[in-house]
């Protein structure tokens, strides 16, 4: 009985936060901001245990994981492989080219934008897939793998692509990425394995509980981010063009570009197509602050924590068009006369 009360709030708790996350990063961005000029120092020494925060977040994270799918790679390759090519391709490259268009008098925040654009995606790709009906199954895929390759990914394109920018240490990024996604991701693993055995009805009775964890450790970190950074920020109009358009033109071009080529190039099916854009455009930002704070330095993670508040307003955007798309296709008036001449 207690385990079924337990289980009952995390739904609940878990559904509050998936149905208002948009308004909750606003908000922590906006207490980050006012903590940051109200008292900059109360906050700072949260900063060394960021990666303690990063890597409760991916541990979370992996209990949801059910990686022994993997072995379904083998049958989705030609998605999967598009899903590689778009996470680990388009989105550098293209935060590269916007970093080099707009931000290259501030070698340090095109750095860490760049490095934003090589992290895996986020855990929230499988919430928003869900919610559009799309396929799940292909999103967790898509979730475990970037998250396992981007621990030779991530340093390598960074060094690549932000090298100019910064110095990258790849081998420093290395190590920090060992404790904050080897170590979690193993101990998420075994955390599943000890449930499943643990209770009659498996893991996924307990499942529900460890999103809004998760969650709640972004929005940790997203605070200590914004308020650590905001006293060093000058508030002239072209730094805050600098923080501010990139991400502006960023998601827009990542969704609805990645949507084009699944749908129109690759002919996806909606589903599919649905999986991957979340997939791929929604990056773990939270994971690139972190990194970003540790590898490079603390102004790198600064228009990383700006962009999370755009990238999930364009999530919830795409969501409505993808949901208004899907409305006008069920109501198409060709598929109703096709109904009723095929009836005749």
């Amino acid at each position: 009985m207690r385990e079924e009360r337990t289980a009952s709030r995390a739904v609940r708790l878990g559904n509050f936060i998936r149905g208002y996350y948009s308004h909750m990063i606003i908000l922590t961005v906006v207490a980050a901001i006012l903590a940051g000029k109200l008292s900059p120092y109360s906050i700072k020494p949260l900063t060394p245990y960021m990666l303690y925060f990063i890597a409760v977040m991916i541990w979370a994270m992996s209990v949801t994981i059910k990686f022994s799918d993997l072995s379904l790679t083998l049958k989705k390759g030609r998605l999967i492989g598009c899903g590689l090519l778009t996470n680990f391709i388009f989105l550098p490259f293209l935060c590269y080219a916007l970093a080099a268009a707009l931000m290259s008098g501030y070698p340090l925040y095109a750095a860490g934008f760049i490095l934003m654009g090589t992290v895996p995606c986020a855990g929230m790709n499988v919430v928003w897939t869900g919610l559009l009906k799309g396929d799940v199954a292909l999103a967790l895929l898509l979730g475990a793998l970037t998250m396992l390759l981007g621990i030779v990914t991530i340093p390598w394109l960074t060094a690549l692509l932000a090298g100019v920018y910064a110095s990258v240490d790849v081998l420093g990024m290395l190590n920090t990425l060992l404790s904050v996604l080897i170590i979690p991701i193993a101990l998420g693993m075994i955390t599943r394995n000890i449930l499943q055995k643990a209770s009659r009805q498996g893991a996924e009775h307990y499942l529900p509980a460890f999103p809004p964890v998760a969650a709640i450790m972004a929005m940790i970190l997203m605070f200590i981010m914004v308020a650590v950074n905001i006293p060093a920020i000058p508030m002239t109009g072209d730094i805050l063009l600098v923080l501010l358009v990139p991400p502006l033109v960023l998601f827009p071009i990542a969704f609805g570009g990645i949507h084009i080529f699944c749908n129109r190039i690759l002919r996806c099916a909606e589903r599919e197509t649905v999986a991957i854009v979340y997939s791929s455009g929604m990056k773990h930002l939270p994971l690139a602050m972190g990194i970003a704070f540790v590898s490079l330095g603390q102004q790198a993670a600064l228009p990383i924590a700006v962009a999370a508040v755009f990238q999930t307003v364009n999530a919830g955007l795409f969501y409505r068009l993808f949901q208004a798309k899907s409305r006008s296709t069920s109501s198409c008036p060709c598929d109703a006369s096709a109904g009723s001449s095929s009836r005749e």
